[in-house]
């Protein structure tokens, strides 16, 4: 008899797509593992707290830790076979720098190859793949000044070669963060491309090691200040089905397989490339409304009948961002939903469940504690 699945999901990062696979494993008794990071890992503010079988002993990655863990989880369920499931960029990378050490403790890893993958998780690479193939850009500034804004300031690569650190967009709408942006050291780990303002789109898709790739597309609502997680977003049709196409023989070209992300933007009714995660993304419990099935990367079943229209919010996430003085991006047909749909659009909320109350009261006590923090400044600032 072969030996069951136990798949093992390392937390800490990208905690809504953790909940939602667990989620999804616990309606459909598939059996998971988390590996939790030490201190204020909040997957323990879950009823998942239940499933945390290791921890590790350090808040920073470290090869000889994770290991650790890994044997652990091995003493606990010897007569299982231990999956990895890729939920955050951190952990992959360091997973595919060190796969042979990662499997020689029993972890399996149904991922492509290390170059391969940061093919497609580094921006300038994955971008002149998908040029190669004739989807359009936005246009890349090559000496960007203070008529080019508002701008994007995209990295290289996801992790910067010089410091070896995880770096991020920056959006750029001002002469005064220009100025700052450029007076950085860190220039030399971006490019420039013009910022786009249009209909955002996500682009889903899972590539079987053997068969057709599967895709469905959200739309996207509202995202957090400068480019961060998206806040709502619903599902929708293909926006344009030449540009899925070469997206499609893009990704076939270079034999890769396992889920991905793309994210587009619509502007005067042509879709424009920006980015892809090759891992499960923030809002992945969208994904799996559509069909999408999180064990796919090894069961080789690769879809359910799903929803055509569910929505998804992060409330706590907004208000968050709205605490911290943040303003979060409007794109179009947010207002409709919100007028269409109040009930059904709240109700989508990730948090607003039994299994993440406390989860939910830790944001919201969060947000409270900016709201005020940001009070008390003005207070000072405005006294004689």
């Amino acid at each position: 008899m072969d030996e069951a699945i136990r798949y093992v999901i390392f937390t800490g990062a990208n905690e809504r797509a953790v909940v939602a696979v667990c989620r999804y494993f616990q309606r459909n008794d598939i059996a998971c593992s988390l590996v939790a990071r030490p201190g204020a890992d909040v997957i323990r503010k879950t009823r998942f707290v239940r499933w945390v079988d290791a921890v590790r002993r350090l808040d920073y990655l470290n090869l000889e830790d994770i290991l650790g863990s890994l044997l652990q989880l091995r003493e606990l369920h010897p007569q299982q076979r231990l999956v990895f499931l890729p939920t955050a960029e951190s952990i992959i990378r360091l997973v595919l720098e060190n796969r042979e050490a990662f499997e020689s403790v029993g972890l399996e890893v149904p991922l492509v190859d290390r170059e391969l993958y940061e093919t497609i998780s580094d921006k300038s690479t994955f971008l002149a793949l998908m040029k190669s193939f004739g989807v359009p850009l936005p246009r890349q500034i090559k000496q960007v000044g203070v008529t080019d804004l508002p701008v994007v300031a995209k990295p290289l690569y996801e992790v910067s070669r010089r410091t070896g650190r995880k770096i991020y967009p920056e959006l750029i709408f001002t002469a005064e963060a220009l100025e700052d942006f450029l007076a950085n050291d860190v220039i030399e780990d971006y490019f420039f491309q013009k910022y786009l303002n249009g209909r955002s789109y996500y682009f889903l898709a899972f590539f079987p090691r053997n068969g057709r790739a599967v895709v469905r597309y959200q739309e996207n609502l509202l995202q957090q200040p400068n480019g961060k997680s998206m806040l709502a977003a619903r599902l929708c049709g293909c926006p344009d089905l030449d540009i899925e196409s070469r997206l499609l023989r893009g990704f076939q070209s270079v034999g890769f397989f396992g889920f991905v992300m793309v994210e587009l933007i619509e502007v005067n009714g042509v879709l424009h490339l920006i980015e892809a995660n090759p891992r499960l993304w923030g809002p992945f419990e969208l994904a799996i409304k559509a069909g999408f099935r999180p064990d796919a990367i090894m069961s080789g079943v690769q879809t359910e009948n799903g929803s055509s229209n569910a929505l998804y919010l992060w409330m706590s996430g907004l208000i968050i961002s709205l605490m911290s003085g943040g303003s979060p991006r409007r794109y179009p047909k947010l207002l409709r939903k919100l007028i269409a749909q109040p009930a059904a659009l709240f109700g989508a909320d990730i948090y607003l469940r039994q299994d993440t109350l406390r989860l939910l009261g830790h944001e919201l006590s969060q947000a409270l504690r900016l709201g005020l923090a940001r009070l008390r400044g003005r207070l000072v600032r405005g006294a004689p």
